[in-house]
Formats: structure tokens, sequence, C-alpha cells
């Protein structure tokens, strides 16, 4: 197995004549693992339009890559409201904040998130982004305070169109 566990490859070229499957597939995710590490710190020095605070490794990999290849938009990922904290003047200055609502039990929850971005004078468009039914309490929670929710899995396109409609004021 790859070391990011996505690239699964069998080596069927003679050693010495052409790059294998496994060098091509090494290429690709060390390009990518250096585009994130430069988007990242890229982000790091100016605030991201979108700040994503998922506990999905795998969502807060893809996020980043979907908005700025679609909208040309920078995206800030968090795995935790204590990661957010740390980037607090980053977040308080993105246009969009789209939370989990569930981060794990031993976690702050995307209510939590949402109270600390608005006693901080967050400004921008907040959504709940969920995997869990409407009747669980956090949902409930979560629709009382006002905020819209997207229900997991959710079709990029739709995610897209969102942001870029949040980020246009509508």
């Amino acid at each position: 197995m790859h070391r990011h566990q996505r690239c699964v490859y069998v080596n069927v070229s003679p050693a010495g004549t052409q790059p294998t499957a496994g060098a091509v597939c090494d290429l690709a995710c060390s390009f990518a693992d250096t585009w994130l590490n430069a988007l990242h710190l890229n982000m790091t020095k100016n605030p991201a339009s979108v700040i994503f605070l998922d506990d999905s490794e795998d969502l807060r990999e893809l996020m980043p890559i979907l908005l700025q290849t679609a909208l040309g938009v920078d995206c800030l990922c968090f795995a935790s409201l204590k990661e957010l904290e740390k980037h607090s003047e980053a977040a308080i200055h993105a246009k969009v904040a789209i939370l989990d609502i569930n981060l794990g039990s031993d976690s702050d929850d995307g209510v939590d998130a949402l109270n600390w971005l608005k006693a901080r004078g967050f400004r921008g468009r907040i959504v709940f982004f969920t995997g869990h039914a409407r009747t669980n309490p956090q949902v409930e929670q979560a629709e009382r305070s006002g905020v819209e929710i997207l229900e997991k899995p959710l079709h990029a396109d739709k995610l897209i169109s969102f942001v870029e409609h949040a980020l246009n004021g509508n």
C-alpha cells in the first residue's frame, strides 16, 4: 500500500525501461504534498476566503483543492476548535465558515465553533456541514441558531455553488 493509502499499484514494467506505476504515483503524491504545503504556507500569511472545520482528514485535504480549482479561492482547514483558535486572525477575516457539527466525542463541536466565531465578531456566512440526521440533538441545536445546514454526502457542484453564492453575498 502506498503511503497515502490512495494509490495502490503493481510494477508491471521491466526495470530500467520506463517509469513504473509506483514511480509515477510517488511523483504525483510528491507533487501533491509540495503543492499542499505551499498552499498552506500561503494561507497562513494571507487570510483565506473560506475556513473549513471537519474531523475528516480526507475532506480537509480535498476542500482547498476543490475550492481553489473551481473558484480560485483559498480555504484554510482545521480538525478541531483548538486548531481554529490557534489561527484566530485568519479565521475571523474569512468570508465563509463551513463547520462540521460533530467533531468527535472527545472534542468541542461545530456549535461551539459557531459561538467562538460569533464572540470574536466573525461577519462572514456560516454553514453547518453534517452527516447526522436532523433529529440529532446537535443538528437540532444548530437549526435553532439560524445557521444553514448542508447534509453529507454533498455533491461537489452543490458545495461549489453554495460557496460561490456565499462569497457573492447571496
